[in-house]
């Protein structure tokens, strides 16, 4: 029967991302790349808002097999205050933002993006007493009428000339639909309380997972930034949809899996039914991975090319690279999910500070030499973070390094024959 957890989780994650990758299409037909880089441009701030607000805390929730509601409603009332914090940080820093880019528009951009803070807040504890209780149908119905609600909206503004806006209406709209939807449909009732004992602890193990996932976000958006700083909108349009393209289905396996697979390993208490598991689970994605990204290095060019529209082909080349880079990035997140088993968040934190501490570096220093010489740099690095990783999870769970980096490896050599197909197109 768990399987059936996974088969919605999978639901949710492809559906939503199904519904996001049709309406990106519709929106590259009706905006230019210049559109799509001014919202690119600020990714790296409202990639971390979701981070922000939780804290890591949700996940700290989710390892305990039965959280009280107590727990959840103390979750609740953080998330709400830390949004409504960082939606008038972003207000206030966003005149500042648009002064360092140079780019006087983006300040109510910014000011804008800051409102999905708050809609964050309003919905991360109800979301995550939802995942604890293993409603995976609900979140799957709940995740993609907001996306398909935010969607519409924004492809209506788009095609009244609303430009850039309408982006930033789909990010916002799309956080705002979900509480709507929660209000509806989650049948929690919220009590005034908060327990800050219970607090104390959460954060203890959630601090962690802050720091390193600021980084990841940071590492992942820089790209965007530097072509947006050095060179124009338009180049930092064509990087943010070779994103997109890229991490629509790498994302999705990864987070379907990992999400899924820490609530119910988490739940699990034979230690080798426990490491089972965690292998089972790590060869399943990066096999599927392998074959995702295999598919856009060997197709990208003929992919974008029926896709999208002639304006888009300078995005090919970027794709590629970043299918390249996604076979290994992925495998790093999902192997965060061993440490946080062990409760060893020290690890992802300590080995993320210096991975993505490095990406940005590199970033910085090799664009000139061309954002593709940034993204091998990036490549580089993240395989020397894969290998640590697997040499501290080997140690914490007592699976063999050898067993570990073999399920990766031989799973990625599925990618090998459709990413030589690059060769022919």
């Amino acid at each position: 029967m768990k399987w059936i957890y996974y088969i919605w989780s999978f639901i949710e994650r492809f559906g939503t991302s199904l519904v996001s990758f049709g309406g990106n299409l519709v929106l590259a037909y009706l905006l230019t790349p210049a559109d799509f880089g001014m919202v690119a441009m600020l990714g790296v701030f409202t990639s971390l808002i979701f981070t922000l607000v939780d804290c890591g805390l949700s996940d700290g929730l989710l390892r305990e097999s039965n959280p009280s509601d107590r727990d959840f409603n103390t979750l609740f009332f953080f998330n709400l205050a830390t949004g409504t914090a960082l939606a008038l940080l972003y207000l206030a820093l966003s005149p500042v933002v648009a002064w360092y880019m140079g780019r006087p528009a983006l300040q109510p951009v910014m000011a804008a993006m800051g409102g999905g803070a708050i809609f964050s807040g309003l919905s991360i504890a109800q979301l995550t007493r939802l995942r604890s209780q293993l409603h995976f149908k609900r979140i799957a119905a709940i995740n993609l009428g907001s996306i398909t609600l935010a969607l519409a909206v924004a492809v209506l503004m788009a095609v009244n000339g609303c430009r850039y806006w309408s982006l930033v209406a789909l990010q916002v709209g799309y956080a705002g639909f979900i509480v709507v939807l929660l209000t509806l449909f989650s049948k929690w009732h919220l009590k005034w309380e908060f327990d800050i004992e219970r607090f104390k602890q959460l954060w203890r193990f959630g601090v962690n997972l802050l720091v390193s996932t600021l980084f990841v976000q940071l590492s992942q958006n820089i790209f965007a930034l530097v072509l947006g700083k050095f060179y124009s909108p338009v180049q930092a349009g064509y990087m943010g949809q070779a994103q997109k393209l890229q991490q629509t289905p790498t994302n999705s396996v990864e987070g379907a899996i990992s999400s899924t697979s820490f609530v119910l390993i988490a739940k699990q208490t034979d230690p080798e039914a426990r490491r089972a598991a965690v292998v089972r689970m790590l060869g399943i994605m990066t096999l599927v991975n392998s074959l995702l990204c295999g598919v856009l290095i060997g197709l990208g060019g003929v992919i974008i090319d029926l896709l999208l529209p002639d304006k888009w082909l300078p995005t090919v080349p970027y794709m590629r690279l970043m299918a390249m880079w996604g076979l290994i990035y992925p495998v790093c997140n999902f192997m965060g999910i061993v440490f946080k088993l062990y409760d060893r968040t020290s690890v992802i934190r300590n080995v993320i500070i210096i991975e993505k501490a490095l990406i940005v570096v590199a970033a910085l220093v090799l664009y000139r030499w061309g954002i593709e010489a940034a993204l091998l740099g990036a490549m580089v690095i993240s395989a020397m973070a894969l290998a640590i990783y697997i040499t501290k999870a080997s140690k914490l769970t007592g699976i063999s390094a050898g067993k570990l980096a073999y399920t990766y490896l031989r799973s990625l050599l599925a990618a090998v024959p459709i990413a030589a197909l690059y060769f022919l197109f």
